[in-house]
């Protein structure tokens, strides 16, 4: 008797399992395009069934998820890893809380130059730092961001020194209108957010975004084809020095409060180890990262007893060791599968 699956399968045709196979790839790549809207509608609607700290935790995250982009930017894309990206970050905080208290509580102008603050301390360590490879590179943007955060804590009459600036005004969208409301604040931050992403999107897809990932792969091949590639490199410091200098103002324009300890080497760490949780070269596992390191660390220990930090770190290494390619390589690979109709 002859086997109708077999004869199928050796002509060439699809047997049962391939034919459903591809239906069901089709369909997933149907509905992938419409993923980053539906994003934007589940940020637009978590204020409306949050509480009040649970919306406050959710513009912390959206607003630490630039410093990650930056770095994004910066060690996915360009293949510079950096320990100091929290100077930039807490830079563009001051400058925010600074004017705030004592020019203007607009909070556009706040945060043009918070990223105008960002850009102008990466440029001016910009060059110094394309002087050093890997490791030196490494231990160079360290040493800077210490520095930078020594100098916030001995200028007192200016910083508040180590207690940092508190009571910093409310922002205003317009004379008038306050961003004071958590909910509003959050709306704010959380467009604030999309845009830098889908512009740091864009950036990433054009000629600069794939002339950068040549110069981290090969920087010796891409300079024999005549690219400059310091030029490259120097502008994503600048470019990274920039949004991390926006995420500082947002999260000034949260807290109404900024300290040293935002800018030194543990916030740096925790960008990092947000941006390896989150995957190193994926803008939407900047965030998935940013809220896992921020939910673990304030949420937990309300209910642990103080045992926060250690279940943080035990997280980490589980998320590190089950997921080396971070939330955002996993997501591809489930993607994939259904592509491949779940085979």
């Amino acid at each position: 008797m002859v086997d109708v699956h077999a004869v199928t399968s050796s002509s060439g045709g699809a047997g049962p399992d391939e034919a459903t196979a591809a239906p069901r790839g089709r369909s997933a790549r149907r509905w992938r395009p419409l993923l980053p809207a539906a994003g934007v509608l589940l940020l637009a609607a978590l204020p409306l069934m949050l509480s009040t700290y649970e919306v406050v935790t959710a513009t912390q995250i959206l607003a630490m998820s630039l410093l990650v982009m930056s770095l994004v930017l910066l060690m996915g894309h360009g293949g510079m890893i950096s320990l100091g990206q929290a100077a930039f970050f807490g830079v563009g905080g001051y400058t925010s809380g600074l004017l705030a208290s004592r020019l203007t509580d607009n909070v556009f102008v706040l945060m043009a130059l918070s990223v105008l603050a960002g850009v102008a301390l990466a440029a001016s360590v910009g060059w110094l730092l394309l002087r050093a490879r890997s490791a030196y590179f490494l231990m160079l943007t360290l040493a800077i961001g210490e520095l930078v955060t020594l100098v916030v804590i001995a200028w007192v009459d200016v910083t508040g020194g180590s207690d940092g600036l508190a009571n910093i005004p409310a922002t205003t969208l317009v004379p008038g209108v306050e961003l004071s409301h958590p909910a509003v604040v959050y709306w704010f931050v959380a467009a604030v957010v999309v845009l830098v992403t889908f512009g740091l999107r864009v950036l990433l897809r054009s000629p600069y975004g794939a002339s950068l990932r040549g110069v981290r792969e090969n920087e010796q091949r891409m300079r024999a084809l005549g690219y400059s590639t310091r030029w490259y490199k120097f502008a994503a410091i600048c470019i990274a020095g920039g949004i991390a200098g926006l995420s500082g103002s947002l999260w000034v324009v949260e807290k109404g409060f900024v300290a040293p300890s935002d800018m030194g080497f543990h916030a740096s760490s925790f960008a990092l180890l947000a941006l390896i949780i989150g995957g190193s070269t994926s803008l939407v596992g900047a965030i998935a990262g940013a809220a896992l390191i921020i939910t673990v660390q304030n949420l937990l220990p309300l209910d642990l007893q103080g045992y926060g930090p250690l279940i943080l770190g035990l997280t980490l290494i589980v998320a590190v060791y089950l997921v080396p390619t971070g939330l955002a390589g996993l997501a591809r690979r489930v993607s994939d599968r259904l592509d491949r109709g779940g085979r």
